[in-house]
């Protein structure tokens, strides 16, 4: 066999000769998903800085960006945004360090206040019947101690105790500088981290568009618009959700402080910059940051009235603000299903803890909107993402072949409420006949799950059908001809139900009857417009042959072919009909419709004036 030019022939292999490389993509694809899982977790004193500092720059880039289409130039617009972020995080800092402080000074002061709190949570269960229980069993248990104790013999008496021996521990002072560094080492970690964080974060403010372009370069520019898709949308998916995100924080920040400010509650900046930071938690973080505030309302007023009402503040605010201002401030979502973002929230913490909890979100996000433009990830982004993967005529088909023709109407009529209109015939129930034709056609399903899926979507038109209109019928006649099958007979049945609402009443005749037996029935009934439904695939040679002997038997009538479903090479597919004899041709039902409707009033247009 010849081979190209300058190309040695590929070299034979044997069933013999090892794995193919198709058979080792899934060996190779899971050894790559364990390596990035261990560096993930064995690398995080070099990625949570990074990732970090990424995602402070995401949200330092607008204001930036804004100074610098005003005409700063960059560096002082990077050195400005940046020091004065830095100045109001130290600010805040500092604020709340000695917040904590004096609080950690007064606390004693509420000693007997926790004590009584303590004693009513105790005091509740006592009379319960398991606790007389346990304090029948204890009764039991020291009467039968004390009736071994009369009953054993007397023993010797005790020996006096000797007398205690005071021992002297000296500290060693020469080992004074040696603890030191065991002093210092739990506030190294934070400090390195912070200090790398705020380098890192003005270089990439600096060199954004540089580190943009590299990061194409690296991936390759054979990639270049899939790689600046996902590029562009993960920034811009992460920008607004931190951005939004820190919005909504912020108010409900300042709203739980006025609010533990109206109760009473000491220390309401502390513990409202503590719930608008948490919150940035999904889900849990706003009842992990109300925790402390009602446990200090607990020890420091008497009774549980102020503790119950700090309770009653956050649940009012959190429902404020998951309802109020999240809607109106989120034009859309993260792109992150709730199953998945709690999946992610777990997966993030085990791998860089309390750290991993607070960037899940974003991480996350990138993590989807790469997935959705990366073949090899798209199972990442079809578990996580909140689109919808499947779509409702593979739904509502989905559901009629498992039996559930319950469900399958229900999804039809959230379709219909939410898309109100006759589009509903061609975008889910006709999709659903076709891909039941299809598959058994193919021979993947038998012809009584068919015949199932037929008679449920027809049975579901019924209920979705528009109301007749009250307009007065048309004097023509409408005839409908099922090609081939039963499944056309049931996208004739859809389109009587939208000529129905026309003003147009449609005839339906056996679909089996022979070619004759049709032409001849046309015949008889006087009808002038003839619908032949030909649902694909197959049913072209049946149409044909139906439009050309109606075209020969009755010459005055109007032949409309209906070729539903067909997307490619319709100006060949109406050339052929046409040919046949057919006067038009549709490819949905509702341009069947407006033929059928157009004809009708055309060939009744001279009776009424006759």
């Amino acid at each position: 066999m010849a081979t190209p030019a300058g190309r040695p022939p590929a070299p034979s292999r044997s069933s013999g000769d090892g794995p193919t490389p198709g058979a080792l993509n899934p060996v190779l694809r899971l050894m790559g998903f364990v390596l990035v899982l261990a560096c993930i977790y064995w690398a995080q004193a070099v990625l949570i800085p990074l990732a970090l500092a990424v995602l402070i720059t995401f949200l330092l880039t607008p204001p930036v960006a804004l100074l610098q289409r005003r005409g700063v130039p960059r560096v002082v617009a990077v050195l400005s945004v940046f020091v004065l972020a830095l100045a109001v995080v130290a600010g805040v800092g500092t604020v709340l360090t000695m917040e904590v402080m004096n609080l950690g000074e007064e606390l004693p002061r509420y000693r007997d206040n926790i004590r009584e709190k303590i004693a009513d949570i105790r005091s509740v269960g006592r009379d319960s019947g398991i606790k007389r229980a346990k304090e029948t069993v204890e009764r039991a248990v020291t009467e039968a101690e004390r009736q071994v104790e009369r009953e054993a013999p007397k023993s010797e008496p005790k020996a006096a105790a000797a007398k205690p021996t005071a021992v002297i521990i000296e500290r060693d002072r020469t080992k004074g500088l040696a603890e030191i560094p065991n002093a210092l080492s739990p506030w190294l970690e934070p400090v390195s981290l912070a200090g790398l964080v705020i380098l890192l974060v003005p270089f990439m403010l600096l060199a954004r568009e540089e580190l943009r372009n590299r990061f194409i370069r690296l991936v390759g520019f054979r990639r270049l618009a899939v790689t600046t898709r996902a590029m562009d949308e993960a920034g811009a998916r992460v920008t607004r959700y931190l951005l939004t995100q820190s919005a909504v924080n912020a108010s409900f920040a300042v709203l739980v402080m006025l609010g533990l400010f109206l109760i009473g509650v000491p220390y309401a900046v502390l513990f409202g910059v503590l719930a608008g930071a948490l919150r940035f938690v999904p889900y849990v973080g706003i009842w992990i940051g109300a925790g402390l505030p009602v446990a200090i309302s607990m020890a420091v007023f008497p009774g549980w009235t102020k503790a119950l009402m700090v309770v009653g503040v956050f649940a009012v605010l959190e429902l404020f603000t998951s309802a109020v201002l999240e809607v109106l401030l989120y034009a859309r979502s993260a792109g992150v299903s709730e199953v998945g973002l709690l999946v992610a929230l777990a997966f993030w913490t085990w791998a860089w803890g309390p750290i991993g909890l607070l960037l899940a979100t974003p991480l996350t996000v990138c993590l989807v909107v790469i997935a959705k433009y990366v073949p090899e990830l798209e199972f990442i982004w079809v578990v996580m993402g909140d689109e919808p993967v499947v779509s409702t005529e593979i739904a509502v088909y989905q559901r009629l072949l498992a039996g559930d023709e319950d469900e399958a109407s229900d999804i039809v009529e959230r379709h219909v409420a939410e898309r109100p209109g006759d589009a509903v015939y061609d975008d889910v129930l006709l999709p659903s006949v076709v891909l039941a034709a299809g598959d058994h056609a193919r021979g993947r399903i038998g012809a009584d799950e068919r015949r199932v899926v037929i008679d449920a979507v027809r049975d579901i038109a019924e209920e979705v059908s528009p109301d007749r209109a009250r307009a007065r019928p048309a004097s023509a006649r409408v005839l409908g001809v099922p090609a081939r099958s039963d499944a056309d007979e049931t996208v004739l049945a859809m389109l009587g139900h939208l000529l129905a609402a026309a003003g147009l009443e449609l005839e339906m005749i056996s679909t089996h009857l022979l070619s004759a037996e049709v032409v001849r029935e046309a015949a008889e009934r006087g009808v002038r417009v003839v619908v032949i439904g030909a649902l694909p695939p197959g049913g072209l040679v049946q149409a044909r042959h139906l439009a050309k002997r109606l075209r020969a038997a009755v010459p005055g009538v109007k032949i409309v072919v209906g070729r539903w479903c067909m997307r490619e090479d319709v100006d060949g597919l109406r050339e052929v009909l046409t040919a046949a004899g057919a006067d038009s041709v549709g490819t949905s039902l509702l341009e069947t419709r407006d033929l059928v409707v157009e004809l009708a009033r055309t060939v009744a247009a001279p009776e009424r004036a006759a």
